[in-house]
C-alpha cells in the first residue's frame, strides 16, 4: 500500500458495508415504530423447560427417604450388595466421570 501525500482527504462518509452505503445514509431507529416496550414470545417448549427448571431447583440433591433406610442398613451390617451391584455401580461412577470421595 502507497500513501501518497499529495492527495486531498476525501469528505465522504466511511462505508460500514458492502455495496457503499453509509451510516449516515441510514434512517435511524424511531421510538415512535414500536411499543415503547421490548417484548419476547416463548415457545411451549420454552415454557415447559422453565416449568421443569424450577421443579428440578425445588427437589433436594440428597433423597433423605432412600438414603435413610440404606443408611440404617449399613450401620445394623445387614446391608449386602451383589458383586454385579458393585461392578454396576463402579462402571456408572467411571462413565459419568466422578470419583470417589477421600
Amino acid at each position: 500500500m502507497r500513501i501518497d501525500p499529495n492527495l486531498g482527504i476525501s469528505e465522504q462518509q466511511p462505508t460500514d458495508r458492502v455495496g457503499g452505503a453509509s451510516s449516515a445514509s441510514r434512517p435511524a431507529p424511531s421510538a415512535a415504530s414500536g411499543s415503547g416496550s421490548d417484548e419476547a414470545t416463548l415457545s411451549p417448549d420454552a415454557l415447559r423447560l422453565s416449568e421443569l427448571s424450577s421443579t428440578l431447583a425445588s427437589v433436594p440433591e440428597i433423597r433423605q427417604d432412600r438414603v435413610a433406610p440404606l443408611r440404617q442398613a449399613i450401620s445394623n451390617g445387614t446391608y449386602a450388595p451383589t458383586n454385579d451391584q458393585i461392578a454396576q455401580a463402579m462402571m456408572n461412577d467411571f462413565q459419568s466421570g466422578r470419583t470417589a470421595a477421600p
